[in-house]
């Protein structure tokens, strides 16, 4: 599964605008993909870890956890999490060089859907 999701990530996520993606999975490893110099990858790594631990918390108190999206000064954080507890981040502009918003939910919900068409 390991493989399937870091070709995909190659394949579908380099997008006007996106900035950095990433994947983390149960066993606490990280798949990593940055076209940005100011997202460096050990950075990035701590950003899946810490999404991570949010989907975590959001489903102990029963929060709707399936997507979650943080809003920074310069960048907004997309992430989805999938049923097998695998998570995808990725890092947007918040500018003018934005995705089309509707691109980036289409990988999101593209990403949840893996699991089905790979079973």
């Amino acid at each position: 599964m390991k493989e399937l999701l870091q070709q995909w990530v190659g394949q579908r996520a380099q997008l006007p605008g996106v900035l950095a993606c990433g994947v983390r999975f149960p066993d606490k490893t990280s798949f990593t993909q940055s076209w940005a110099a100011d997202f460096r990858v050990q950075n990035l790594d701590r950003a899946w870890r810490c999404a991570g631990d949010a989907f975590q918390v959001l489903k102990i108190y029963f929060f709707p956890n399936e997507y979650v999206r943080w809003v920074y000064e310069k960048a907004v954080l997309h992430c989805a999490r999938r049923d097998d507890g695998i998570c995808l981040g990725i890092f947007t502009a918040k500018d003018t060089q934005a995705p089309d918003p509707a691109a980036v939910q289409r990988l999101l919900v593209e990403f949840r859907a893996l699991r089905s068409e790979t079973s």
